[in-house]
């Protein structure tokens, strides 16, 4: 394991590096430039995710064809261009054009603490309907007038549950586990209210944890729990889908005031058919990720409607320090409790 991981880090060097030196040299990223103005999108998961297969099948074609070819749309998949506060700063500064990142500007731009409020959405189906919709219009708005952004669209970045390699079953088993959590305050007050104690580490240092002890679980969606291979020292999952995350697609300022209105708008139609694509694709992988937890040994435990509300009701100490922190919390989740399914 140790030398498999030592060949991947330093596969993962070499990458960085060829990919860097095509970043400020204007190369591309698969090949020879089409000939079209380059456009870099830094894209912070793995091209196994569905926020990267769509861009690769349906934004990038889509942008390339209806631009008669005058833009070249070139990928930077799994981070290799930087981290997600890295990128995201990149993109403010016209260093590259676009970016897929999650939530890390939520300091700086404080509703894009939304996306992490817990059971703020009913379903997968419900946040899809809310981040394609008003909600998404209402960070959308909020963000692109204090930031030099443009907020094209919203991916899936997975409903979180919990997996632990002590038995995680009910909402008694959390008592005194140790979960790694993000350094989030959402987060870890999550966790802390339901009983546990909080270990916050990176992600790269949680698989070499819970296999030594370190931590006992933690919370991300089944499909970072399958490709991060944590799935071989966890034996519990609690299917809770406590937080329905995102990942955006931002175009730069500067790069998006460059553009026409009519090549705005073939790169508005195509991040819109993208963000359908790749909720399409999650919703589908959703049953198989779980049925692989299955197939892999682990205990999987539905959340039932009545431990849901109990849930709820011992997290209550998030929303009272979000409502501290912040007088439109109670708004929002008004306006998503209104939005419906069709």
């Amino acid at each position: 394991m140790g030398l498999a991981k030592a060949i991947k880090r330093g596969a993962s060097a070499l990458l960085i590096g060829s990919m860097m030196t095509g970043l400020f040299t204007g190369c591309s990223a698969t090949g020879e430039n089409s000939g079209g103005k380059l456009v870099k999108i830094a894209v912070c998961v793995s091209d196994q995710t569905p926020a990267a297969q769509a861009l690769t099948d349906v934004f990038k074609p889509m942008v390339e064809e209806a631009t008669d070819g005058r833009y070249d749309i070139q990928i930077y998949n799994s981070g290799v261009l930087g981290s997600e506060k890295v990128t995201y700063d990149y993109t403010k500064s016209g260093i590259v054009e676009m970016c897929v990142v999650g939530t890390t500007m939520w300091s700086e731009t404080p509703k894009m603490t939304i996306p992490d409020f817990p059971f703020l959405f009913d379903s997968v189906e419900h946040a899809r309907v809310c981040y394609q919709g008003e909600l998404g219009e209402y960070i959308a708005e909020d963000l692109e007038s204090t930031q030099p952004l443009k907020l094209l669209s919203w991916y899936p970045n997975g409903a979180r549950v919990f997996t632990s390699n002590k038995k995680l079953e009910s909402l008694d088993d959390f008592n005194g586990q140790k979960l790694r959590m993000p350094n989030n305050p959402i987060h870890v007050k999550l966790a802390e209210s339901l009983g546990a104690n909080v270990v916050i580490m990176d992600m790269g240092e949680v698989f070499t944890a819970l296999e030594q002890g370190v931590a006992d679980g933690q919370d991300n969606p089944l499909a970072t729990v399958k490709t991060e291979g944590w799935y071989e020292v966890q034996d519990y999952v609690y299917d809770t889908n406590h937080i329905i995350a995102s990942l955006e697609l931002f175009a730069g300022e500067e790069f998006w005031n460059s553009l026409s209105e009519e090549d705005q708008e073939a790169f508005e139609k195509a991040s819109e058919a993208a963000s359908d694509y790749a909720w399409d694709l999650y919703e589908e992988q959703l049953s198989d990720d779980k049925q692989f937890m299955k197939d892999n040994g682990l205990i999987v435990t539905e959340l039932s409607d009545e431990d849901r509300e109990a849930m709820k009701e011992k997290i209550q100490p998030v929303y009272d320090y979000l409502n501290a922190q912040y007088d439109w919390v109670d708004d929002v989740r008004k306006m998503v409790d209104d939005i419906k399914v069709e």
